[in-house]
């Protein structure tokens, strides 16, 4: 059995695995060495399938996923150029801190890297049950603090990020998908082993600011946005499983958490170094006091 140790966002992963898996370059940052882990991830070969019928929740092109009479929780992993052959299935109970992933002898291609063994652990749902979640953003830390820059693909966040790195000697700790939660004393945005095309990989947290939802324009702006308009906007950028409701329940308690004291605001801008200077100046005012 060979296995890999892991941390990040203030959690320790633990995967087994029957064979050894490739290391890729996104997770050698938050190797860690052997402690005792806050969940673990279990892969196993099988010669047959188990028993794969339950309730339909979710229907994707990679996967199903069905609910049992015990609200045990199975992924049924599914190749659409196979013609969806069925290679692997996981096993979750709501809240549990070890997830099971059984895959049929003969498919380990589907697990060679830790990439895609990590791709099976329906990690987004372990990080919930352990009150973090995933935002849709870039993630800067800043003389005043880690600020966020989330939005639609293409609506400039990466650009705004690099104003920053360039403008004001910031430092990019997640071009994509940062982790956000809360320790005794602040909210915190952590690095994680998916960053998009900015493949910045720093295992590291700070403090959480302020959140700036970008929308372009021709003339730049800077608005803040009330409760209900600021929960509104992180749940659609957060990674939400639709078809748990148990997930949407838990979701939207910790944006309600999130938002009560970090400020949000509409950044309406045209990608320059005005922007930069709107949101210091916000910042100075309203942030740092």
């Amino acid at each position: 059995m060979k296995s890999v140790c892991f941390s990040f966002a203030d959690l320790t992963g633990l995967i087994t695995q029957e064979k050894t898996v490739e290391l890729t370059s996104n997770f050698r940052p938050f190797l860690e060495k052997h402690k005792k882990p806050d969940y673990t991830l279990e892969y196993r070969d099988t010669t047959e399938l188990d028993d794969l019928q339950g309730e339909l929740l979710y229907s994707g092109i990679e996967y199903d996923v069905i609910q049992k009479k015990n609200d045990e929780i199975v992924r049924i992993f599914k190749d659409p150029v196979k013609n969806n052959f069925i290679y692997a299935y996981s096993k979750m109970m709501p809240f549990e801190e070890n997830v099971k992933i059984y895959y049929l002898k003969g498919n380990e291609q589907y697990f060679d890297n830790l990439n895609n063994s990590f791709f099976h652990s329906g990690w987004e749902q372990i990080l919930l049950w352990k009150k973090r979640m995933i935002l849709h953003a870039a993630l800067v830390d800043t003389e005043y603090g880690g600020i966020l820059f989330s939005g639609r693909s293409g609506v400039g966040k990466s650009t705004q990020a690099d104003l920053w790195i360039e403008k004001e000697n910031a430092k990019l700790i997640n071009g994509d998908r940062p982790i956000l939660y809360r320790s005794e004393d602040e909210w915190l945005g952590s690095g994680s082993p998916y960053a998009g095309s900015s493949e910045c990989y720093v295992n590291a947290s700070v403090p959480v600011r302020a959140f700036f939802f970008l929308e372009q324009g021709e003339k730049t702006s800077l608005q803040r946005l009330n409760l209900t308009e600021t929960v509104k906007k992180v749940y659609e950028n957060c990674t939400v499983y639709a078809w748990n409701k148990e997930f949407v329940d838990r979701i939207f308690s910790l944006i309600i958490e999130l938002v009560k004291e970090i400020p949000a605001y509409r950044l309406v801008n045209k990608a320059d170094h005005e922007s930069v200077e709107i949101v210091k100046q916000e910042l100075q005012k309203e942030v740092i006091k």
